[in-house]
């Protein structure tokens, strides 16, 4: 009998075999749900499956002959072909057990993500509590500080009650001057007019009157008594002048004290007025500083509030889009001709138009826009959420496989619903400011595997 050597390319049988594997596990993949059948029935599955193509084989054996040689006998070439069966089977097991443990890695990059989500919401919580229990302290210091200044401004209360009283007394002591300076005044009149009837009266009487007087009378006694009264008049006359000469110097005095009251009286009200201001300065600081650390630590309650309140809400959001992610859908995922892991530096901008600024946050980007502008898809992919969420408006986002997902916030307009496929560039929402933030604006953000990647890296 005549007995043939068949020698194989065992580069090209392991191809064959590629191929094989790749068809079977197809066909796998379709009858396949995730966590429904222990690993050792999917086992038996695949062994099933193997054995029922098995005949794929043969076509193979006998399309790579490369060469007719003599050979010892039929049994090498039933043994070597039993070897082929027997490596093909198991390496078509080996490429299964692998199509699974890579389901399994897929299906827990969901869990990672919220691992990974919820520790970011735990620093980001630590860090709030941090930042209160600093204000606390700095409240505390502040209140002494506090007690430090009303003590002060007791004291300054009290000089400034010693200082009106000292511009009481003053002012009742220009008062008396200003009485005194009227009183010289009219006393200086009256002294004026009867030096002025004096002087009348002696001009009246002539220049050489008192000798004529004393040449005209014959009585000794009545020149005795006339010379008397000139005296006298002579000397009333000079003591009046001699009162004039001393009421208008105390006049001028009176004057000058009065000028150094009003002076030293304004000197008090202007250091009352500034010692008043400064005094409700520092108790106008101490006060607002006070409100304004109030209100910080009251703005930082509710931030850590709403944080936690977020932190819920994302929690159970990325739960469900784990579950969700973990059921197969009826459509297929049309991927795109690169992955997503390929387009650093490539991403478009989400938002049209040339009108818009941005703002780094701390895991994502803030575009400022215009109300209403278009907000596209940086890149092709499924929408997994579009709906309201707390601290964020109306959020989109889309999985873009590999563990890759975009984050679109505060939008006002959603175009897309959960479920839909988009592509690159599609209009999916508009620019708004939902979600408690005051400036319109749209806040984006890219993840890998639940951990925020800055997204500046990837836009073009």
């Amino acid at each position: 009998m005549n007995k043939r050597n068949y020698t194989v390319s065992f580069n090209l049988c392991c191809s064959d075999v590629k191929n094989y594997c790749v068809y079977s596990s197809r066909t796998i993949r379709e009858q396949l749900k995730f966590n429904s059948r222990p690993l050792s029935k999917l086992a038996k599955e695949v062994k099933r499956a193997m054995k029922r193509r098995t005949a794929v084989c043969t076509p193979i054996q006998n399309s790579v002959i490369l060469s007719t040689k003599q050979s010892s006998s039929g049994a090498n070439f039933r043994k070597m072909s039993a070897g082929w069966n027997r490596t093909i089977y198991v390496t078509g097991l080996v490429f299964c057990m692998l199509f699974c443990f890579e389901v399994h890695a897929k299906s827990t990059s969901t869990v990672l993500q919220t691992q990974n989500k919820l520790k970011q919401l735990d620093a980001q919580i630590n860090t709030l509590q941090r930042t209160l229990n600093s204000a606390h302290d700095k409240r505390g210091v502040l209140n002494k500080e506090l007690s430090e200044t009303e003590k002060q401004i007791g004291e300054g209360i009290h000089k400034l009650h010693s200082i009106q009283d000292d511009i009481k007394n003053k002012e009742n002591r220009i008062t008396d001057l200003q009485n005194q300076v009227n009183q010289l005044n009219q006393q200086l009149i009256t002294q004026q007019q009867l030096l002025a009837n004096h002087v009348r009266a002696r001009y009246q009487m002539g220049e050489y009157q008192p000798l004529k007087l004393l040449l005209n009378q014959d009585d000794p006694n009545k020149v005795s008594r006339i010379l008397t009264y000139y005296q006298y008049i002579v000397k009333s006359r000079q003591q009046l002048i001699d009162k004039i000469d001393k009421t208008r110097m105390s006049l001028s005095e009176s004057k000058e004290k009065l000028r150094v009251e009003l002076i030293a009286n304004k000197q008090l009200k202007t250091e009352l007025t500034q010692h008043q201001q400064l005094l409700q300065q520092n108790k106008s600081y101490h006060t607002a500083l006070i409100q304004s650390l109030n209100h910080e630590i009251q703005d930082n309650q509710n931030t850590l509030r709403e944080v936690r309140k977020n932190k819920e809400n994302l929690a159970r959001l990325l739960k469900s889009l784990a579950q969700q992610s973990s059921t197969p859908t009826s459509k297929p995922f049309n991927q795109p001709s690169k992955p997503f892991s390929q387009m650093r530096k490539k991403l478009p901008v989400p938002i049209q138009g040339q009108g818009h600024s941005l703002r780094k946050m701390n895991q994502g980007v803030t575009f400022f826009a215009e109300e209403g502008t278009v907000v596209t898809a940086v890149y092709s992919g499924k929408v997994v959420f579009s709906d309201w969420l707390k601290g964020y408006g109306l959020l989109l986002i889309i999985d873009h496989g590999q563990g890759f997902m975009t984050l679109y916030a505060h939008n006002q307009s959603l175009f897309k619903s959960k479920g839909q496929y988009v592509h690159q560039n599609e209009q999916i929402a508009s620019v708004g400011h939902t979600g408690g933030i005051k400036q319109n604006g749209l806040y984006f953000e890219i993840r890998l595997k639940g951990k925020a990647i800055p997204p500046l890296n990837w836009l073009s």
